[in-house]
């Protein structure tokens, strides 16, 4: 009896599924190491500051290569989280949400956002080299449900959203220097 052997190769298709869920890992670590060392050098506050910074480089960074729709497709994925929260507290508890107020920066949100404007640069280097913009879309997600849960829940969509759409920092060209601890800001 003959048998048929199938030896096709595998379609683009087949490859592309993959290499969303294959990403999916990276951009958690990322964030993941994101939040511990930024939680280790500035308080709450700061943190939800730094997230904010990244999540700011990641929507300017979409706009500026791909056009005002990209960057209005990421603020939409990013009200959306945000809605998402307030319904699932609404079922919850039978009322409805109270906006959380962005907390003051403290002393550390320079350094916080450093942090987290470096992961956002890493989850944008991870998302070049994807076939599509999924680690882009897990890195707008995931920074979003972090910062609903370094604030306590969700921010004022408005008050979220000058912040977003604020210049980033000019950086400087300075050389690295040491800080009193001996850490190092590049």
């Amino acid at each position: 009896m003959n048998e048929v052997q199938n030896h096709e190769e595998p379609t683009d298709a087949a490859v592309m599924g993959d290499d969303a869920e294959s990403m999916a890992p990276v951009v958690t670590a990322i964030l993941g190491t994101a939040i511990a060392a930024a939680a280790k050098r500035a308080g709450t506050a700061d943190v939800a500051h730094g997230v904010i910074a990244g999540l700011r480089l990641l929507r300017s960074a979409a706009e500026s290569e791909a056009g005002y729709t990209m960057g209005a497709a990421i603020d939409t994925a990013i009200r959306t989280r945000l809605l998402v929260e307030n319904l699932s507290a609404l079922r919850t508890t039978g009322s409805a949400p109270v906006p959380v107020p962005l907390p003051e920066p403290g002393p550390g949100v320079a350094i916080a956002s450093a942090i987290f404007v470096s992961a956002a640069e890493s989850c944008l280097t991870v998302n070049a080299h994807a076939e599509d913009n999924g680690p882009l879309e897990m890195a707008v997600f995931a920074f979003s449900t972090q910062l609903i849960q370094q604030l306590g829940g969700s921010p004022d969509w408005r008050d979220l959203m000058r912040e977003l759409h604020r210049p980033s920092e000019p950086r400087d060209d300075r050389p690295v220097e040491a800080l009193p601890d001996g850490n190092t800001i590049h």
